[in-house]
């Protein structure tokens, strides 16, 4: 794979992260922020690359069964965007996350065992945080475990690595499907009361489910009551209704993508999904196309900048076929949480 030269400063980077964020800029303005945003972003794909191998290998340890799911991506700059707005004292040069991997197991144990081979691990790059969300869930509810690496490179970079078990990328996923279906930012804490709600009550739940701490505001509560509460809003929000109808729509659009793409490898695919339209649309790259790829990504970010509809973000799971299984917010493919949900009505899940 050919390195990403890095063209601009830290000190530019930065400036060019807080001119996006202002509301009103002008095209050239935002044209060449976006130019430094998507050089600086692409820098960070090589050492994901690499990254991503030694995951894969520390996962095929563990993962006996071979369920596991390892995916990269290239954080979106909306996100980025929003993560800036909302820490302020945040620059862009020092982004944690704007290359990041993700592991996913179908045991809490496969999570804490994999952590416990990177704390274990020898390597030049220096551990720069572990937050166990498993133990200490946030406030919204969100569990996992992150990684985050700072590299022996000039300039410095960070990645990050999230570790999850299938149930919390199960919420994860509820959290961003809604999030798009709602034009709301349910994980940044946006959005309606009774939504964040319920999904910090399926929250605590699934960690009833798995023997972890529930979020901290309903460890006075019974598993009964928890339950009774996330039943009611489920009625009320009409929550399994609303999966089943986007769902489905978003099954005919899909069915296209998968035949279109039947066992096909690609190491960088670029998704461009439509909400209003209830499209999606899939293009896919080779690792040696890593330069086209990313100025793709960039000029489909700037086409739709203002477009709220629109999500574009560019992932690798090294095997196509996997997208949908370690990004299923992206394809709206979200069974499995409403057969759970289902259960969960008919006090039939734990």
């Amino acid at each position: 794979m050919k390195l990403v030269e890095l063209k601009y400063s830290k000190a530019t980077i930065d400036k060019a992260g807080e001119k996006l964020k202002e509301k009103k800029l002008e095209s050239s303005a935002l044209n060449y922020s976006m130019e430094i945003l998507s050089n600086w972003r692409a820098y960070h794909v090589m050492p994901l690359d690499t990254f991503a191998k030694v995951l894969k290998k520390r996962v095929k340890k563990i993962d006996v069964k071979n369920n596991a799911i390892v995916a990269q991506r290239l954080k979106r700059t909306p996100s980025i965007l929003l993560k800036l707005t909302t820490h302020r004292t945040m620059r862009l040069s020092t982004m944690q996350d704007i290359g990041g991997l993700r592991a996913i197991f179908d045991t809490v144990k496969e999570v804490y065992d994999l952590v416990e081979l990177y704390r274990k691990s020898q390597t030049k790059h220096h551990l720069h945080a572990t937050d166990d969300y498993i133990n200490s869930p946030k406030v919204d509810g969100y569990r996992g475990v992150h990684l985050v690496y700072k590299l022996e490179k000039e300039p410095k970079i960070f990645l990050e690595i999230q570790v999850r078990s299938y149930l919390q990328h199960i919420w994860a996923t509820g959290v961003e499907v809604f999030g798009t279906l709602k034009n709301s930012s349910f994980k940044s804490g946006y959005g309606s009361k009774k939504w964040l709600d319920f999904f910090c009550l399926l929250s605590s739940i699934f960690a009833i489910k798995e023997n972890t701490p529930v979020v901290d505001k309903h460890k006075g509560l019974r598993k009964e009551e928890i339950l009774s509460k996330a039943k009611d809003l489920i009625k009320e929000l009409q929550v399994i209704e609303q999966l089943n109808v986007y769902t489905e729509v978003y099954r005919v659009t899909t069915a296209q993508y998968k035949k279109a793409k039947k066992g096909r490898k690609g190491s960088y695919n670029l998704l461009i999904l439509n909400s209003k339209d209830n499209t999606i649309s899939v293009k896919t790259f080779s690792s040696e196309n890593i330069v086209d790829a990313t100025l793709a990504y960039m000029q489909e970010e700037m086409k739709y900048y203002k477009n709220k509809n629109i999500n574009v973000v560019l992932v690798n799971t090294g095997d196509i076929r996997k997208l949908e299984v370690s990004y299923p917010n992206y394809f709206m493919d979200t069974n499995m949480l409403v057969k759970i949900l289902s259960s969960i009505s008919l006090d039939r899940y734990i």
